[in-house]
C-alpha cells in the first residue's frame, strides 16, 4: 500500500509537471496577449498585442478544431476563434488612421476591447482535448491507492 501511494504521487507529479509545461506556454502565449491587448491603451498597441496572440494561436496548432472533447459548438469552435481575432485586426487597421481625439477613434477602440473581452480563453480546453488521456491518467493513479485503501470496507 505504501509503495503504490508513493508510486502513484510520483507519476502524477511527472504527469502534472507535463501538463503544466505544455499548458503555461499555451496561456501565455494566447490568453494573457489578449487579456494586455483589452487593456492597451491605444489601437498601435492593442494591433500589435493581437498580432502576437494569432501568432501564438498558429503557434500552438489552434487554428482549427474545438476546444470541448464532447459537446463542439460555435462558441467552442477554433476557426470561429481564429476568424474573429483575423476580423479585430482589420477592425484595428482601419481604425489607426483616425486621429486620437475623434469620437469616432474612441468608441471604435471602447467597442474592439469590448469584443477581445468576449474572446474564449481556448489553452485549457485545448490542453484537455490534446492530453484527455493525461488528464485521465491522474485520475485512475490518484483514485488507484485510494481503491485499495478502502476496498476492505466493503467486503
Amino acid at each position: 500500500m505504501k509503495l503504490a501511494s508513493i508510486l502513484s504521487v510520483i507519476v502524477t507529479s511527472v504527469l502534472i509537471a507535463f501538463l503544466v509545461m505544455k499548458g503555461f506556454p499555451m496561456y501565455r502565449d494566447v490568453e494573457a496577449v489578449a487579456h494586455r491587448a483589452q487593456v492597451a491603451a491605444d489601437v498601435p498597441d492593442m494591433l500589435e498585442y493581437m498580432q502576437t496572440l494569432k501568432a501564438g494561436l498558429e503557434r500552438h496548432g489552434m487554428t482549427s478544431g474545438h476546444t470541448a472533447l464532447f459537446f463542439a459548438t460555435p462558441a467552442n469552435d477554433l476557426t470561429y476563434l481564429n476568424e474573429s481575432v483575423n476580423q479585430i485586426i482589420a477592425r484595428l487597421e482601419a481604425v489607426k488612421d483616425l486621429p486620437r481625439s475623434e469620437t469616432t477613434y474612441q468608441v471604435a477602440l471602447d467597442d474592439i476591447r469590448g469584443t477581445i473581452r468576449e474572446l474564449e480563453a481556448p489553452s485549457m480546453g485545448f490542453l484537455w482535448v490534446q492530453y484527455w488521456f493525461v488528464f485521465l491518467a491522474i485520475f485512475g493513479i490518484l483514485a488507484w491507492p485510494i481503491v485499495i485503501l478502502f476496498r476492505d470496507d466493503f467486503y
